[in-house]
């Protein structure tokens, strides 16, 4: 059987890296994008040899970002068969303090660009009669979870775009699968966050990086419009908090949540000094 082909955005941190090896493990061809060229590099390296490692460090904060990924993929690796949209920002800082800019840096990077570059790959994929499209999405805005505004309304978007690209497809050998996930310990932005705050947070409702990969793989190999990632039954839960909306909330102040991300968005907002995006961009 022929390697398929894939691009894994967000791939220098967190999630990114252990969906990466989880797909070279499945005996795929990778690239690996993200801002970070120096971390994915050091990826590629670990991940090279059985499989073919391509690196490309763009930010998909940019206006031609997908064209930029698109036009690396298809010369570095040819066709593409699957795209997994890893990469995300969250400001993480009550929404009227941000500016217009880290809004629409937070709509480019976590809805826009992943939108764009499934357009700019399905055509061939469409082509030859496969094609999985994997987009990381999450809980947030089914939660409420406290002073996510943008990022949610962006991961909201995409599961949507999931659901009606996969509807719309399925009949083609394309498909799209959005993975709704809760908390993940030990990687993605969460885990830098505490670090970088010296912030600490219970990890009994999170689950492992290393289920989400394995998730990615079953999108893949077993596509349906969603997947929910979560500790305990997350689809029960996400179905009840859908039709009692009060219910995040709540959950979120029994959990300490609401405390922690008040303590994080305090201190987001102590060490603001320009406009300039987050730097915890391009990793879920």
């Amino acid at each position: 059987m022929e390697p398929r082909n894939a691009i894994v955005t967000g791939a220098s941190h967190g999630i990114g890296q252990y969906i990466a090896r989880a797909l070279a493990a499945q005996q795929m061809n990778l690239l690996l994008v993200a801002r970070s060229e120096a971390e994915l590099t050091r990826l590629a390296r670990e991940l090279g040899g059985a499989v073919k490692v391509s690196t490309a460090g763009i930010d998909l904060g940019g206006p031609q970002a997908a064209r930029q990924v698109a036009d690396v993929a298809t010369a570095e690796l040819g066709r593409i068969d699957v795209l997994v949209n890893n990469a995300a920002t969250e400001p993480q800082t009550r929404f009227h303090v941000l500016t217009t800019a880290e809004i629409e840096y937070v709509l480019q990077v976590d809805l826009i660009s992943p939108l764009l570059l499934a357009r700019l790959l399905l055509p061939r994929m469409l082509q030859h009669g496969y094609g999985r499209i994997v987009n990381v999405s999450s809980l947030a805005g089914h939660t409420s979870f406290p002073y996510t505004e943008a990022y949610a309304a962006a991961k909201d978007g995409l599961t949507a775009f999931s659901r009606v690209l996969h509807s719309d497809y399925r009949r083609t050998g394309v498909s799209a699968t959005s993975l709704i996930l809760g908390p993940v310990k030990d990687a993605g932005v969460s885990a830098r966050t505490l670090a970088e705050t010296g912030l600490t947070a219970s990890t009994a409702f999170s689950v492992s990086p290393q289920k989400v990969a394995a998730a990615t793989v079953r999108a893949i190999d077993k596509p349906k419009p969603e997947m929910v990632i979560s500790a305990g039954p997350g689809r029960v839960l996400k179905a009840l908090m859908d039709y009692f909306p009060g219910l995040g909330p709540g959950l979120n102040r029994l959990s300490g949540a609401d405390k922690l991300m008040t303590a994080i968005a305090d201190h987001r907002e102590a060490a603001r000094t320009s406009t300039a995006p987050p730097n915890n961009a391009q990793a879920t």
